[in-house]
């Protein structure tokens, strides 16, 4: 393309630039994309903490319930039911107290076929379901999700019936509670089979503010390291220009003219770095040596040819 630079047409003050152009730019993202992936990192970490705790410990009221309260209301009349006897019911329960001081806390416990029309699931907790079915050896699956109630990390759990007493009350609507039966009738619920997985329990906790600070935090980042290294770029450009391209450029200008020129006393520029001079005074005295070879030649009477 004409009039394109190329790398012998450039100055040295043009190529000088273009270097430190490059370093800050590649620092300036570097910089603020390491810091943003690393608070990023460190958002979800502390979020799948979190999150890993509070439904640790709604499983924990869930095996409780299971192991101790189940036991002591079987000893009430048959058929009877009550629904402080699910495990499930029972943690629910709890969280629901929880979330009335942290309301932004989501913890849902769902099943494809609940007794309770509550319990069914959203498109995105039958697609974990699902993904759980399909992987038995899948035990915990986290991520992020976006809805119109915010940005959410989730971390769920299978619920697998490995407990025969399970099927007491879904199996089918004959071997059911008839208390139970008579409250969520016959149509939800049933159907279940051992070592089945037929739901998942899963908590959430938001993490919308996080990555907008994340974010904020790699902009400030992004911004204060624009302006040191426009500083820098300017000092460093202007330090060079006055004691490296100026006195370089004006040492090229004077050895091209006295390259030219027949004056005898044409002297070099003395301005610039020790060896800038070093190097003027060594073409002053080059030129010098040049002239005194070329007079004394030029003076030398001519000698006869050889016959």
């Amino acid at each position: 393309m004409a009039g394109a630079a190329t790398p012998d047409s450039l100055s040295a003050s043009g190529l000088i630039r273009r270097i430190l152009l490059v370093i800050l730019i590649a620092s300036l993202i570097i910089g603020s994309g390491s810091l943003y992936v690393i608070l990023r990192n460190r958002a979800i970490e502390t979020a799948s903490n979190d999150a890993r705790l509070l439904l640790t410990a709604a499983l924990a009221v869930s095996a409780y319930t299971g192991d101790e309260v189940v036991p002591t209301l079987a000893k009430l009349p048959p058929g009877e039911f009550d629904r402080q006897e699910v495990p499930f019911y029972a943690s629910k329960a709890v969280f629901n107290r929880f979330t009335k001081l942290y309301p932004d806390h989501l913890f849902r416990s769902t099943a494809l076929n609940p007794t309770n029309p509550d319990d069914l699931p959203t498109p995105h907790e039958v697609e974990l379901t699902q993904m759980f079915r399909s992987d038995p050896s899948l035990k915990e699956m986290q991520g992020i999700r976006s809805g119109m109630d915010g940005t959410y990390f989730y971390l769920a759990r299978p619920i697998t019936v490995d407990n025969a007493a399970c099927l007491s009350c879904h199996s089918t609507p004959a071997n059911a509670p008839p208390g139970m039966v008579a409250q969520y009738g016959t149509s939800n619920g049933f159907g279940w089979k051992l070592h089945e997985t037929v739901g998942i329990m899963e908590l959430s906790v938001p993490i919308a503010a996080e990555l907008r600070g994340t974010t904020e935090l790699a902009a400030m980042l992004a911004a204060g390291l624009l302006v040191v290294f426009l500083i820098t770029y300017l000092a460093l450009t202007t330090a060079l220009g006055s004691a490296l391209v100026t006195p370089l450029r004006r040492l090229a200008e004077a050895a091209d003219a006295a390259s030219r020129s027949t004056d005898d006393h044409l002297a070099m520029p003395e301005s610039g770095t020790r060896e800038l001079r070093q190097l003027s005074g060594a073409i002053t005295r080059l030129d010098l040596s040049l002239r005194k070879v070329l007079r004394d030649l030029a003076a030398r009477p001519p000698s006869d040819p050889k016959v």
